[in-house]
């Protein structure tokens, strides 16, 4: 256990020791602690009982201690490079939660943001309304019950593989990791278009095709702060240079 990871779990410790010995707290967060030293879900006991326990009030704006400790205690060792951490984000298996909201969290969000959100049928559904506006200028095929599709090559410049994905994890503005705000379990999710070129060169004109990123606007959690808010992520595009 390195230093950092030890010092996020002493604090956590004294956490639980304050909540314990304080009067008058009321039973809402219950800590599971694994035995791996990460903290994965802060869950909800309306029942209360001897292992419930929380020691600040709950604001959808900020995340609260308990959550802060989850944070460092599951970024303590990711890289630390923009270029690794960037790849590091490419695997589908590191696309998973740092720090989990609790249900009431979850309910201000939606009752605050919720056109924000869409389930994957609603997506689906605008994508094809979406399509049917543009379908005499950029025709696509779209894979039955996929989110992926390939635009044709008199479309654009540069053709690209599109796909609409749920990210969970991204990189915003400042170059910083970020938490994207998804609520799956009640269908409710923030869809990205990632694209991803066909060709090196165009092949309708004279230009070079390149990957890079755009920035898109998503509700999301600054890990580095704690803050919950609208800010810039990178997604993947796909560009012509002439």
């Amino acid at each position: 256990m390195s230093l950092r990871q030890l010092s996020a779990f002493v604090a956590f410790v004294s956490w639980l020791v304050l909540c314990s010995v304080q009067p008058g707290l009321s039973a809402v967060d219950k800590i599971i602690v694994p035995s791996n030293n990460r903290i994965p879900e802060v869950s909800h006991d309306a029942a209360g009982g001897p292992e419930t326990c929380t020691c600040s009030s709950e604001d959808v704006g900020k995340l609260t201690p308990l959550q802060k400790l989850q944070v460092e205690l599951n970024t303590y060792d990711l890289p630390t490079e923009i270029d690794e951490l960037e790849e590091w984000l490419k695997d589908p298996a590191n696309q998973k939660p740092i720090v989990t909201l609790t249900s009431g969290q979850k309910q201000k969000i939606q009752k605050n943001f919720g056109e924000t959100f869409k389930s994957k049928v609603e997506m689906e559904d605008s994508l094809k309304i979406s399509e049917a506006d543009v379908d005499n200028k950029a025709p696509t095929s779209i894979k039955p019950g996929s989110s992926r599709k390939k635009r044709d090559s008199g479309a654009r410049v540069c053709p690209a593989v599109e796909s609409y994905e749920a990210l969970v994890l991204a990189i915003d503005s400042n170059n910083r990791l970020v938490q994207v705000v998804q609520i799956p379990e009640e269908d409710a999710e923030q869809w990205f278009l990632q694209e991803s070129c066909q060709h090196a060169s165009s092949p309708v004109t004279v230009a070079t095709c390149a990957n890079t990123d755009r920035l898109v606007n998503a509700y999301i959690i600054h890990l580095a702060t704690g803050n919950m808010q609208y800010g810039n992520i990178k997604v993947h595009s796909c560009v012509g240079y002439v």
